[in-house]
């Protein structure tokens, strides 16, 4: 018994078809981005860097400004440090005890999705000063190590406020 010739064509071309459409699909799924935030002041970003005896801590990331001096030299200026290497610093808010945790690149690569945000201001390199991160990242907790930027920590909103007022510090000085 034969099977007619239309029928065998049109097997053919259905094959065909659902062979397009499987590669259509596959190469349109494999090219969809996932979206991308830009951030306007700052954002906190849970679980990041662990601490001893409290978990993963909640990170306070900005933008970085790479045309002005860079904010571990600010730090240094600021707080009168010994060394440029130092990244948990002693600090104080109505005579409560802090230590700002900041993040060096590695710990910011290991940490923190930073594909997760795009670049609000794109710099040219040669206005770039030094080789500075793309995004400045900071823990803070205090002097029982618990992580005070998280959502249901009593010093939230204080440290939050004292964090944009010393990026706003931050980006205000011009060298």
């Amino acid at each position: 018994m034969s099977v007619p010739r239309e029928t065998t064509l049109l097997r053919l071309v259905n094959r065909r078809l659902v062979a397009i459409l499987l590669l259509f699909v596959i190469s349109v799924s494999c090219g969809i981005n996932k979206p991308q935030y830009t951030i306007e002041d700052y954002v906190l970003v849970p679980n990041a860097k662990p601490v001893v005896g409290n978990g993963a801590l909640t990170a306070f990331v900005f933008e970085n400004n790479k045309k002005i001096l860079p904010f571990q030299q600010f730090l240094i200026n600021h707080y009168k440090l010994q060394t440029f290497n130092q990244r948990e610093i002693p600090f104080t808010i109505n005579e409560e005890q802090f230590i700002l945790h900041v993040y060096d690149r590695d710990e910011t690569d290991k940490y923190i999705n930073t594909s997760d945000f795009v670049l609000k201001n794109q710099i040219p390199d040669a206005s770039k000063l030094g080789n500075q991160s793309d995004f400045i990242v900071i823990s803070v907790t205090n002097d029982k190590n618990e992580d005070c930027l998280k959502d249901d920590s009593l010093y939230q909103n204080i440290v939050i406020k004292y964090l944009k007022n010393l990026k706003e510090e931050y980006f205000s000085n011009d060298r």
